[in-house]
């Protein structure tokens, strides 16, 4: 597993001894989608695993995501974490507070449409939230 790696440095993984890269951990949502990150790895077949898959809250104002929430009743949360899964990656939302976390449990009851799916797709390039 690798965290917050350049793209670059892909190539180099292995040529090394280390092993076979099977997870790349990378800050991914809407608005920071990676593509060239989450092409290498699909064509490797490594999971990519979405690290602060709800924009740390900074975009839960974005009117198309509003618009979402509206129409479906989920949350915010529960948006941004169902795109996460049917992007095919494995979301690593962070929560201490206990009906957060259970919130976030509840997403398997829904789908997001394919044009509530292409709302969500901008390309709009965030901040990392660790920059």
């Amino acid at each position: 597993m690798v965290s917050s790696i350049l793209i670059l440095m892909y190539s180099k993984l292995g040529k090394g001894k280390g092993g076979v890269l099977s997870v790349n951990q990378i800050e991914l949502h809407p608005w920071l989608q990676r593509r060239d990150i989450i092409e290498w790895c699909q064509k490797r077949g490594v999971l990519i695993q979405a690290w602060a898959p709800l924009a740390q809250a900074n975009r839960w104002n974005d009117p198309s995501l509003k618009d979402i929430v509206k129409r479906t009743g989920k949350t915010e949360a529960q948006i941004l974490l169902r795109w996460s899964l049917q992007k095919g990656f494995n979301p690593l939302p962070k929560s201490v507070t206990p009906s957060r976390i259970l919130e976030n449990t509840k997403i398997f009851d829904f789908e997001l449409t394919d044009s509530e799916l292409a709302v969500l797709e901008t390309d709009e390039y965030d901040y990392h939230g660790w920059e």
